[in-house]
């Protein structure tokens, strides 16, 4: 049907023409469009993510070159996310998704090859091009937000993250197939886990090709600015656009909590397994983080609709500190303490990117919002980068406590920026109050 609405519309439209009704459903495919595809893509990303270590292990030769293929990687998704915000700055959606899967399905082909003739550094090119579709992944959630109101923003930005979750859990257990797989084409081992995201990737251009039509962000300029304002080219978006307060806010946010996420997030997996925990707790506690990060995004998408995006900022940077709090304190021994901070270090970063995401979206002028949302992913994930370097040099010099510590503190301006953002809305809202019963006395 929508095909064929767009070729006898030469708008796109069809179904989805002005008003409020069409809008509304537009908005209703665009979403369970975005969160199956995120599925699929899921599965793909976390297929040749959970094995990539391993595979640089097998095909480095030295151990100092491990790390190696996480850093490429994270620079990689660092780059695309400017990239690919910029193609959506001047196509749409539909081009840039399918732009990053793309190139990311290029990169497991890549990977592919390196396994094949046991080249390491063609290995790292392809897990630079693997990282675009992570970025294309994250932008997702930004695409369902185009069309909402601001009353659902946040429901419908939180459901699209909570379905990537099907994908991140399913993905690693579809190792025993990519198994079988190696096996039965006489192919290196792991090969089999690209060659599964070379699928999943594909599928998922093929998904948005198909479905996101019209495109929502498209969609959602027509009639507020002049065709030839939307084609200006543009790379970047100017600091000015993070001039304003909830724009700083959620840029700080963003970048801190995914900063001590992923220190935390490596550093604690390493504390407890070297305590010697058995390998089963090691995995249950790492699947209670999955689960934080990802499961109760929806919960988040509908308190930031009721209490607003500041407030619930502010819930997600405290449980952020509350997670420090029980790791840090908690001995490596103790199983079910370090599995509960891993928890709570999940849930508050899935609390500030649900909150974070909505409140950047809605902060900056409808000229710069993509390559906003763009910088701000970059900036996101050369943070992650920061922190996973940074924090063995932490643990190694000064102990796990430390890094907690230090988590707290970076995570502490973020948050009181939060709370002077809470007290400037109760302000600015007690000011409209006694307007509007000036009159009346």
């Amino acid at each position: 049907m929508c095909a064929q609405d767009n070729r006898t519309d030469p708008t796109g439209e069809g179904e989805y023409g002005p008003g409020s009704a069409g809008r509304e459903r537009l908005q209703r495919r665009t979403v369970r469009s975005l969160a199956l595809t995120q599925i699929v893509a899921g599965v793909g990303v976390a297929t040749g993510f959970g094995v990539a270590t391993l595979m640089a292990a097998d095909l480095a030769g030295s151990p100092e070159l491990v790390g190696l293929e996480l850093t490429a990687s994270t620079l990689g998704s660092a780059a695309a996310a400017a990239v690919l915000a910029a193609v959506a700055h001047q196509h749409g959606r539909r081009r840039a998704l399918m732009s990053g899967y793309l190139v990311g399905a290029v990169g497991a082909a890549v990977c592919v090859a390196a396994a094949l003739s046991a080249n390491f550094w063609l290995f790292v090119l392809g897990m630079i091009l693997y990282g675009s579709a992570q970025v294309a992944g994250l932008q997702a959630r930004f695409a369902a937000g185009d069309l909402a109101t601001e009353k659902d923003r946040g429901r419908a930005v939180s459901f699209v993250l909570w379905a990537s979750t099907i994908g991140s859990i399913t993905g690693p257990n579809l190792s025993g197939a990519a198994a079988a797989v190696d096996h039965a084409l006489d192919m290196p081992d792991l090969s089999g886990n690209f060659l599964f995201a070379l699928v999943g990737f594909l599928t998922a251009v093929g998904m948005i090709g198909i479905w996101l039509r019209p495109d929502p962000l498209l969609h959602s300029r027509q009639g507020l600015r002049p065709p030839g304002e939307r084609d200006k080219p543009r790379r970047i978006a100017p600091l000015s656009t993070y001039a304003a307060p909830d724009a700083r806010l959620s840029l700080v946010a963003l970048s801190t909590s995914h900063l001590v996420m992923v220190s935390l997030m490596a550093m604690t997996m390493l504390h407890i397994s070297h305590s010697g925990m058995s390998m089963g707790w090691v995995g249950f506690a790492f699947s209670l983080h999955l689960a934080g990060m990802s499961g109760f995004s929806p919960v988040f998408g509908r308190l930031a609709d009721r209490i607003g995006r500041p407030t619930t900022l502010v819930v997600g940077l405290l449980l952020s500190l509350v997670s420090f709090l029980t790791l840090g304190t908690s001995p490596a021994t103790v199983s079910w303490s370090s599995a509960l901070g891993l928890f709570l270090l999940g849930l508050g970063w899935s609390c500030v990117m649900v909150t974070g995401s909505v409140l950047l979206s809605e902060s900056v002028t409808a000229e710069h919002r993509l390559l906003a949302q763009g910088g701000s992913d970059t900036l996101m994930l050369l943070c992650g980068a920061l922190g996973s370097a940074g924090s063995g040099v932490v643990v190694g010099t000064y102990g796990f406590p430390a890094l907690n510590v230090i988590a707290a503190i970076v995570v502490l301006p973020a948050l009181l920026l939060a709370l002077s953002s809470v007290r400037s809305s109760r302000r600015g809202d007690a000011v409209k109050i006694a307007a509007v019963e000036e009159p009346a006395g």
